[in-house]
């Protein structure tokens, strides 16, 4: 499943996906994780998560942030949510990549049942019409 967070800088997208992985960490059984462009948040979060920036591993564009969520979930089948702040932060990000984006999570989501939560810099009113059944209410 994938699900997205969106507003504009300073709406508070990034303190939202905290405290939805924070409250993830004390009530599913499986793993969180969660990747930001920054160490930024990183004591904001609760202890049972795992921690990612993703500039440590040259991130810069889709396919290469596939691959890092691919080598997460593989070498933790038990990873149940990732939260991820700042996509267009890593990546230069349209909605044309991001409709692409979401069919290679659904390829995670299908064979690990992995749901990936997302904050996006846009407005909801911005977003196309056949992307707005993954906006977080």
């Amino acid at each position: 499943m994938v699900k997205f967070i969106c507003g504009r800088k300073g709406s508070g997208k990034t303190k939202q996906l905290i405290n939805m992985a924070n409250d993830s960490a004390e009530n599913v059984t499986g793993g969180v994780v969660f990747i930001e462009a920054t160490n930024k948040h990183s004591l904001e979060l609760n202890y049972k998560i795992r921690y990612i920036n993703a500039m440590e591993f040259n991130i810069d564009k889709i396919d290469t942030f596939y691959g890092l969520l691919c080598g997460i979930v593989a070498s933790d089948y038990d990873v149940q949510k990732v939260y991820i702040d700042g996509l267009y932060k890593m990546i230069e990000l349209d909605f044309y990549l991001l409709e692409k984006f979401i069919e290679y999570l659904k390829v995670i989501d299908k064979y690990n049942e992995t749901e990936f939560i997302i904050s996006v810099e846009c407005e909801k009113q911005d977003v196309p019409e056949n992307m707005k059944k993954y906006l977080v209410n």
